[in-house]
């Protein structure tokens, strides 16, 4: 029960954020007894319970902060419902006139609670002008009259399994009371109006016991919140079923007579512990489909350092103040942001930002089954003090680092060039899955969950890098032309998908070596390093460069898009080195060298890079592992920046 004991924590320190809405209340901190309800109509009336006008919203409609009951918060398909904001089918009394559907109970049972909280001393005139109003059972005919539905509108069916249901059966209404001397005639943003509704809900107490999460001796419940996460909005973390399956005794095998045998959670745990979840899903959550995970400071639920964005973005994120960046000047082109969250997330080195790093941090994952109406489990959790959490973020973006490309900064506009750091979780699952093919791919989601899972275990356990993973990256940047826009304009933007594969692979093969052969690479050119694998990557570098500088030479500028024969046999190189090489040096490249004037320059590069090989390798013509990534995009960032000192009058280098 750690994770419901952290979660009322949590709520419980951050109570002066309950009810406070700066962006929508769909983001708010909920008071307990209160859910999130969409709704579409807005109901004005008078105090006296008169109707004055109504509106509809055209669009999705707004998420208001609606007082609920126990049985109202997880309902289903059962008839409960809300004390006052509710859908068309509780709150209309005429439903059945003008629909031709009953509504069976719903508007009773809706008119009898109400009426019941206005008779209590927890009435408010607000709620008390809402239940004159309708008592009188004329909500649709009011709503028609002022053109808000019409009569064709109420009558129109869709089918849900085998059943029709009416269009606007579920369309929710919120009500707007205008009182001389109050500024707000919004009843679901008057806090009297949330604080007598806890107050009345409090005064219904049911039984007694003790709560597994608070310790306390407080009123059960076996009702529990749905709404926890808006893609799986029925979904619940608790749930016995005990008032559907107890007398069948089928969900407690007889092991137990009754959910409180089996976990004793008290309303007010309950309520504080969801409702602080759904407000950190919503907040700050990492969501993909049903899924959804989160990390936060359990003491006030302060925000941490992420843990699934690259170097770059945590750094950026991190640091607030413009004069603790690091600006880019001089000859330092590639920053080194994983080296630089050592300082800005441990403060080590940097007396201005120490801190005394007592909190606890959590980080949760939670995922429903595929029809989002049923369970919803937690995945994954974790509670760490926040020097562990942020240690072990530093660790993995440390060993976990390559060049990796800017992502879109906040123009929508790509930055050029190359950090180094770690790929986002997001960017080493592109590589390893490839981009989703449809909006509703579901078992692209399914496979993204399970890898970002993985990635999470990595991460804060510690646990090794996947071999399937770095295997499918490996083989997905071997196929450059796989990934090659073909109908982009420019070189940059042709490439681009290629580029973050082929730089998230690098990053992933250096972890891999890292975690299973305690093998360190550096992410600049090691040119003394004698593995097979790397000189052969070098090679295909060297190769790359030599055509490209040909084309640039005879000024073919706009062929310099087009995919170099290094690149076009990139795949067959990996798989046969030593025989595509030997067709690559001897017919490929022979014009370009000639072009180049014999290229005497590069093919020292050659000649030297070939007499590292040890003796026999050279002429293996076994598959290439990853390595042969990372020795082909060291030398080819060493040959880029060769060029781009040359171009400068720095180097008197000959790069032609």
């Amino acid at each position: 029960m750690s994770w419901i004991q952290d979660l009322y924590q949590t709520y419980e320190a951050c109570a002066g954020a309950v009810g406070v809405s700066l962006d929508g209340q769909d983001k708010m901190l909920l008071p307990i007894g209160h859910t999130l309800l969409k709704t579409s109509v807005e109901i004005h009336i008078r105090s006296d319970g008169t109707f004055v006008d109504a509106s509809r919203d055209r669009g999705q409609g707004i998420s208001i902060c609606a007082p609920c009951t126990d049985d109202s918060e997880g309902r289903t398909a059962n008839v409960s419902p809300h004390p006052l904001f509710d859908q068309v089918k509780y709150v209309a009394g005429d439903y059945n006139a003008f629909t031709g559907f009953p509504n069976r109970r719903h508007y009773t049972m809706y008119i009898e609670n109400l009426k019941a909280w206005c008779a209590s001393k927890y009435s408010h005139p607000k709620v008390t002008a809402v239940y004159s109003y309708v008592k009188k059972g004329t909500v649709l005919r009011d709503l028609i009259d002022v053109g808000v539905f019409t009569p064709e509108e109420l009558r129109n069916t869709k089918q849900e399994g085998d059943k029709a249901k009416l269009t606007i059966d579920k369309v929710g209404i919120r009500f707007a009371v205008a009182i001389e001397g109050d500024l707000e005639n919004r009843v679901w943003m008057d806090k009297t109006v949330q604080e007598k509704h806890i107050q009345y809900v409090s005064s219904m107490e049911g039984k007694h016991g003790m709560c597994y999460a608070s310790g306390k001796m407080l009123a059960l419940t076996e009702n529990h919140p749905k709404k926890i996460n808006s893609r799986a909005a029925s979904a619940k973390l608790i749930s016995s079923n005990a008032k559907e399956n107890d007398n069948n005794n089928f969900v407690y095998r007889g092991r137990f007579h009754n959910a409180h045998q089996v976990v004793a959670v008290s309303y007010e745990a309950s309520q504080k512990a969801h409702q602080a979840l759904r407000w950190l899903i919503s907040t700050r959550g990492y969501g993909c489909d049903t899924q959804a995970i989160v990390a936060w400071g359990v003491d006030k639920a302060s925000q941490v350092p992420s843990f699934h964005e690259d170097s770059y973005g945590i750094y950026e994120s991190e640091i607030e103040s413009d004069a603790d960046k690091l600006i880019e000047a001089g000859n330092q082109t590639f920053i080194d942001y994983a080296r630089l969250l050592n300082a800005a997330l441990l403060s080590s080195g940097n007396v201005n930002r120490l801190r005394a790093h007592a909190r606890d941090i959590a980080v949760m994952a939670t995922d429903a089954t595929t029809d989002r109406t049923g369970r919803m489990s937690i995945t994954y959790y974790r509670r760490l003090g926040e020097n562990e959490y942020l240690e072990r973020v530093v660790n993995w973006h440390s060993t976990c680092k390559w060049y990796q490309p800017f992502s879109k900064d906040k123009d929508g506009k790509y930055k050029p060039g190359y950090f180094i750091g770690a790929p986002s979780f997001d960017r080493i699952i592109d590589a390893v899955l490839g981009r989703k093919r449809s909006q509703t791919d579901a078992n692209y989601d399914k496979q993204k969950k399970a890898a970002r899972e993985r990635l999470l275990h990595c991460v804060f356990d510690g646990e090794r890098i996947p071999r399937d993973m770095v295997n499918a990256a490996i083989h997905r940047a071997s196929n450059p032309l796989a990934l090659e826009k073909t109908d982009a304009k420019g070189a940059a933007e042709r490439w681009r998908g290629w580029e973050q594969v082929l730089c998230a692979a690098c990053a992933m093969v250096k972890r891999y070596y890292h975690d299973y052969k305690e093998e360190e690479f550096e992410v600049v050119l090691e040119d003394q390093r004698t593995d097979r694998d790397y000189l052969y990557g070098r090679l295909l570098a060297v190769a790359d460069r030599i055509e490209s500088a040909a084309r640039y030479k005879q000024g073919t500028a706009k062929d310099d898009a087009r995919a170099t024969n290094a690149i076009r046999y990139m795949n067959a190189f990996s798989q046969r080195p030593f025989r595509t090489w030997n067709m690559l040096f001897t017919q490929q490249l022979n014009p370009y060298i000639q072009q180049l004037n014999g290229a005497g320059w590069y093919l020292n590069q050659i000649e030297s890079i070939k007499a590292l090989f040890n003796v026999g390798e050279y002429e293996s013509d076994s598959p290439l592992d990853g390595k042969y990534l990372l020795g082909f995009f060291a030398q080819r960032q060493a040959l880029r920046q060769r060029q781009g000192e040359n171009n400068k009058g720095t180097n008197g280098g000959e790069i032609k």
